[in-house]
C-alpha cells in the first residue's frame, strides 16, 4: 500500500529541494516539480554501536517556485519519508524568498544571487541519523554566483556554486556548498556534474543511533559527487534522472547511493 502511495503521488504532481542556481524562471512563471529518490547504506561513520542490516530509504520531495519580478524568486519544498526507522510520513517543509544581484544574461560579468530559508523538521525525522538536518527549525544564508556560455539563443554550457551559512537554537552553525558544472543541447537534453559539501562545528565525536536527536552538536563532515541527465518533453515537462555518491563521510552514514528521478513542469496562468 505504501509503494502504491509513493507511484500516486509521484504522478500527481511534479523536485529539486530548494532552488539554489543563481538563475530564476521567467517572470510569472511556475516550476512545479517532484523528485523521488531511493537511497541506501550500511554504516555510520563514527557509530556507537553499528548498523547490522542495509538502511533501504525512499525519500519523496515537491517544490513551487515562481519569479514575480526579474530580481525575485519565491519557492518552497515539502518532503516525504519512509526509512527503517519511521513510518512514510511528513519529514519536512521549507521556505525561501532570494533577489538576483547581478544577472550576466543581461550583460554583468557573473550571475550572483543571495537568499535565505527556514525549514520546519518532523521530530521523527530529527530523531533519524538518515536526515542530515539540526533542529526543529534550521534557519540558513546563502550566496550563489554562475556564468552562462550561450550560442545563438541558448546557454551551451554554465558554472555556478552556492555557498550556504545554516544556524539553529541550541545547536552549533553548519556550512553547505554546491559547485556544478551543466551542459545543455538545445533546449532538448541537459546534464550536470555536481559535488555538495556539508560540514557542521559540533563537538560531539560519536553518534548513538538508538538515541540520535539531530545533528545540531554533531563535528559531521561529508562530501557527495553526482551527475544526472534530462531529456524534454515537448510542452510536458522535463524529466530527470540522478545519481550521486558518498565519497566522504565522518559522523554521518558513509558510502551512501542515491538513485532519483525528477519531472519538472513549467506553467502560468
Amino acid at each position: 500500500m505504501k509503494r502504491i502511495i509513493f507511484l500516486l503521488t509521484l504522478t500527481s504532481a511534479a523536485l529539486f529541494s530548494l532552488e539554489k542556481a543563481p538563475w530564476f524562471n521567467e517572470v510569472y512563471e511556475f516550476h512545479l516539480t517532484s523528485k523521488y529518490t531511493y537511497f541506501l547504506y550500511d554504516k555510520v561513520n563514527g557509530a556507537i554501536e553499528q548498523l547490522n542490516t542495509t538502511q533501504n530509504n525512499h525519500l519523496l520531495y515537491f517544490d513551487l517556485s515562481f519569479s514575480p519580478s526579474m530580481q525575485w524568486s519565491i519557492d518552497s519544498d515539502l518532503e516525504f519519508i519512509e526509512t527503517p526507522r519511521q513510518s512514510f510520513g511528513f519529514r519536512s517543509v521549507a521556505f525561501q524568498p532570494r533577489y538576483l544581484l547581478r544577472d550576466d544574461i543581461i550583460g554583468d560579468p557573473f550571475s550572483i544571487a543571495i537568499g535565505a530559508n527556514f525549514r520546519v523538521i518532523s521530530n521523527d525525522s530529527l530523531k533519524d541519523v538518515s536526515t542530515l538536518y539540526h533542529s526543529h527549525v534550521d534557519f540558513e544564508f546563502n550566496l550563489a554566483i554562475g556564468k552562462e556560455f550561450a550560442h545563438l539563443e541558448y546557454w551551451r554550457f554554465r558554472v555556478w556554486g552556492n555557498g550556504v551559512v545554516g544556524f539553529a537554537n541550541n545547536s552549533s552553525p553548519w556550512l553547505r556548498a554546491k559547485v556544478a558544472i551543466e551542459g545543455n543541447s538545445n533546449e532538448k537534453r541537459k546534464w550536470a556534474l555536481f559535488t555538495e559539501i556539508m560540514h557542521g562545528y559540533g563537538k560531539e565525536n560519536t553518534i548513538d543511533i538508538e538515541n540520535f536527536n539531530g545533528y545540531a552538536k554533531i563535528r559531521q563532515k561529508s562530501i557527495d559527487l553526482g551527475f544526472n541527465i534530462g531529456h524534454k518533453l515537448s510542452v510536458l515537462g522535463t524529466l530527470r534522472f540522478e545519481y550521486k555518491r558518498r565519497l566522504l563521510a565522518k559522523l554521518c552514514p558513509e558510502k551512501v547511493n542515491f538513485f532519483s528521478v525528477e519531472y519538472l513542469l513549467p506553467f502560468s496562468f
